[in-house]
Protein backbone atom coordinates (compact mmCIF):
# COMPACT_ATOMS: atom_id res chain seq x y z
CA UNK A 1 0.00 0.00 0.00
CA UNK A 2 1.07 3.11 -1.10
CA UNK A 3 0.79 6.69 0.56
CA UNK A 4 -1.58 7.60 -1.75
CA UNK A 5 -4.12 4.98 -1.18
CA UNK A 6 -2.96 4.72 2.63
CA UNK A 7 -4.88 8.46 3.14
CA UNK A 8 -7.44 7.94 0.14
CA UNK A 9 -10.65 8.72 1.35
CA UNK A 10 -12.99 5.80 2.26
CA UNK A 11 -17.02 5.80 0.73
CA UNK A 12 -18.42 4.29 4.10
CA UNK A 13 -17.36 4.19 8.17
CA UNK A 14 -18.73 3.64 11.18
CA UNK A 15 -18.84 7.04 12.82
CA UNK A 16 -17.28 7.55 15.88
CA UNK A 17 -19.21 10.52 17.73
CA UNK A 18 -16.37 13.66 18.14
CA UNK A 19 -13.87 12.33 15.57
CA UNK A 20 -13.56 13.75 12.54
CA UNK A 21 -14.17 10.61 9.69
CA UNK A 22 -11.00 11.83 8.19
CA UNK A 23 -9.21 11.06 11.28
CA UNK A 24 -11.28 7.32 11.66
CA UNK A 25 -10.37 6.42 7.92
CA UNK A 26 -6.79 7.24 8.39
CA UNK A 27 -6.33 5.81 12.01
CA UNK A 28 -8.15 2.41 9.96
CA UNK A 29 -5.98 2.33 7.28
CA UNK A 30 -2.84 2.48 8.75
CA UNK A 31 -3.91 -0.12 11.84
CA UNK A 32 -4.64 -2.48 8.96
CA UNK A 33 -1.25 -1.82 7.57
CA UNK A 34 0.60 -2.13 10.35
CA UNK A 35 -1.29 -5.84 10.97
CA UNK A 36 -0.90 -6.70 7.84
CA UNK A 37 3.08 -6.49 8.15
CA UNK A 38 2.58 -8.95 10.86
CA UNK A 39 2.43 -6.83 14.08
CA UNK A 40 0.50 -9.11 16.80
CA UNK A 41 -0.26 -6.17 18.71
CA UNK A 42 0.74 -2.14 18.23
CA UNK A 43 0.28 1.28 19.91
CA UNK A 44 -3.09 3.27 19.24
CA UNK A 45 -1.06 6.24 20.26
CA UNK A 46 1.81 5.71 17.80
CA UNK A 47 -1.18 5.69 14.95
CA UNK A 48 -2.55 8.91 16.28
CA UNK A 49 1.03 10.34 16.28
CA UNK A 50 1.28 9.33 13.05
CA UNK A 51 -2.24 10.60 11.82
CA UNK A 52 -1.02 13.91 13.55
CA UNK A 53 2.64 13.85 11.35
CA UNK A 54 1.29 13.34 8.27
CA UNK A 55 -1.62 16.71 8.31
CA UNK A 56 1.18 18.57 10.35
CA UNK A 57 4.24 18.17 8.61
CA UNK A 58 3.70 15.96 5.03
CA UNK A 59 0.59 18.18 4.38
CA UNK A 60 1.25 21.72 5.80
CA UNK A 61 -1.83 22.13 7.74
CA UNK A 62 -1.20 23.86 10.70
CA UNK A 63 -4.42 24.04 11.58
CA UNK A 64 -5.18 20.69 12.11
CA UNK A 65 -6.18 19.39 15.35
CA UNK A 66 -6.14 15.58 16.99
CA UNK A 67 -6.55 14.94 20.60
CA UNK A 68 -4.69 12.54 22.11
CA UNK A 69 -7.77 11.38 23.94
CA UNK A 70 -9.43 9.85 21.17
CA UNK A 71 -6.56 6.66 21.01
CA UNK A 72 -9.18 4.20 23.30
CA UNK A 73 -12.28 5.37 20.66
CA UNK A 74 -10.55 4.55 18.00
CA UNK A 75 -8.66 1.37 19.39
CA UNK A 76 -12.14 0.19 20.74
CA UNK A 77 -13.93 0.85 17.19
CA UNK A 78 -11.29 -0.78 15.29
CA UNK A 79 -11.22 -3.92 16.89
CA UNK A 80 -15.35 -4.12 16.69
CA UNK A 81 -15.09 -3.48 13.00
CA UNK A 82 -12.47 -5.86 12.60
CA UNK A 83 -12.54 -8.65 14.66
CA UNK A 84 -10.02 -10.82 13.27
CA UNK A 85 -7.82 -8.06 15.19
CA UNK A 86 -9.46 -8.25 18.18
CA UNK A 87 -6.32 -7.77 20.78
CA UNK A 88 -4.36 -5.69 18.58
CA UNK A 89 -4.78 -2.71 20.86
CA UNK A 90 -4.36 -3.12 24.68
CA UNK A 91 -7.29 -1.05 25.78
CA UNK A 92 -8.21 -0.47 29.76
CA UNK A 93 -11.27 -2.20 31.18
CA UNK A 94 -13.81 0.28 32.53
CA UNK A 95 -15.43 -1.66 35.42
CA UNK A 96 -18.85 -0.80 34.76
CA UNK A 97 -18.68 -2.42 31.04
CA UNK A 98 -20.41 -5.83 30.09
CA UNK A 99 -18.46 -6.36 26.88
CA UNK A 100 -16.63 -4.36 24.46
CA UNK A 101 -19.63 -3.29 22.10
CA UNK A 102 -20.82 -1.94 26.01
CA UNK A 103 -17.34 -0.66 26.55
CA UNK A 104 -16.96 0.99 23.23
CA UNK A 105 -20.37 2.39 23.63
CA UNK A 106 -19.84 3.57 27.34
CA UNK A 107 -16.14 5.45 25.90
CA UNK A 108 -18.27 7.27 22.90
CA UNK A 109 -21.19 8.45 25.27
Amino acid sequence: MNQGDLFAPRLSVTIIDGIPDDVTHHFERLALEVAGRGFRRYSSDAILHRIRWHEQIERGNREFKCNNDWTAKLSRWFMIEHPEHDGFFETRRSPHCIDKTTEFNEATA
